[in-house]
């Protein structure tokens, strides 16, 4: 018998399609952080680009020369921001680079996307960044789309590394796999910085208690242009892209190093039921983590939960 909605169905369906904008009540004020937060964006950084198949990509470096490398790769349409608050916490141990992937932060934007081009991105940053002097081979380490670049790069470039962690990066079977791209996002101007951050939002939308950390990566998003303020990634970035979700599945058995896997324990993308097929198809990891009180977001909801899961993925004795 199909059950027909209530009241309260429809309500939660609404809530459910509604975005989340989690920074529209501070009118452009920047919240309060906690001293650990300050303390991470005053770590001492340097900036550089390499070009990659015509592209210039941008990245991020924290820590010396010498010490083993870790590679830290941000979601769709984010940027290496979003690593800002985590990267100094291995800096003691290791020398650690988050780039811009093509078509998104301070990168260049390509008439074509794919997963083997970001692959090769990552890749030349590393080099680039020094990040494989040591005698001990680098860790990588994806959130969400930028866990699908880790997986092809772990296929492509494994046997350069120690082991990658996918951090919430949903892997189905081929045919429960999305069929289709999201859709194209961006493009709009607004008149003031103002008006720009109380319209940024998470994909997935959710709520984030943390408001200074999406009041920092919601900064850096954006872009001054003539008119006002946009976003930096490409609008058409998706409509671009010449990646099919649904290979995802194909590429766990060219995996040349072991990869864990981390999801947040409350995940829209991730339900139980899709995190025991994961755990199964994966070729068995050192590790497959649940973190608390965390939707799809970890970096944003449980960071300091998340710094000690990867300092356990990663052993890196801190």
């Amino acid at each position: 018998m199909t059950k027909t909605p209530d009241n309260n169905d429809k309500k939660q369906e609404q809530r459910r399609q509604t975005p989340v904008l989690p920074l529209a009540e501070l009118h452009g004020a920047k919240p309060e952080a906690p001293a650990w937060f300050a303390e991470c964006l005053a770590a001492e950084t340097s900036e550089d680009s390499v070009l990659v198949n015509g592209a210039n990509i941008q990245y991020r470096v924290w820590g010396e020369k010498g010490r083993p490398g870790l590679i830290l790769v941000h979601g769709g349409v984010a940027h290496k921001g979003w690593w800002d608050f985590i990267a100094p916490f291995f800096t003691p141990q290791y020398r650690v680079m988050a780039l811009d992937l093509s078509g998104m932060g301070h990168s260049d934007w390509r008439k074509t996307y794919d997963m083997m081009t970001y692959a090769d991105e990552v890749m030349a940053c590393a080099e680039h960044a020094d990040l494989f002097l040591a005698s001990e081979k680098p860790w990588l380490v994806g959130h969400s789309f930028g866990g699908f670049v880790t997986m092809g790069f772990a296929a492509r470039h494994g046997t350069k590394i120690q082991g990658a962690v996918v951090i919430d990066s949903p892997v189905r079977s081929a045919d429960k796999q999305r069929k289709s791209a999201p859709p194209s996002r961006g493009g709009k101007v607004y008149d003031t910085i103002e008006m720009a951050l109380a319209r940024f939002r998470l994909l997935p939308s959710q709520p984030c208690e943390n408001l200074f950390l999406i009041d920092h990566i919601a900064r850096h998003s954006l872009k001054q242009v003539e008119g006002g303020w946009t976003w930096r990634f490409d609008p058409e970035l998706w409509s671009k892209m010449r990646y099919d979700m649904r290979a995802a599945i194909e590429v766990l058995n060219e995996f040349k190093c072991p990869v864990t896997l981390i999801r947040g324990e409350q995940s829209s993308l991730l339900s139980d039921e899709l995190w025991s097929f994961m755990k199964q198809a994966f070729p068995k990891g050192p590790h497959h983590l649940s973190i608390p009180v965390a939707q799809h977001h970890v970096l944003l909801d449980q960071p300091l939960a998340l710094v000690a899961a990867l300092r356990g993925c990663i052993g890196s004795g801190l």
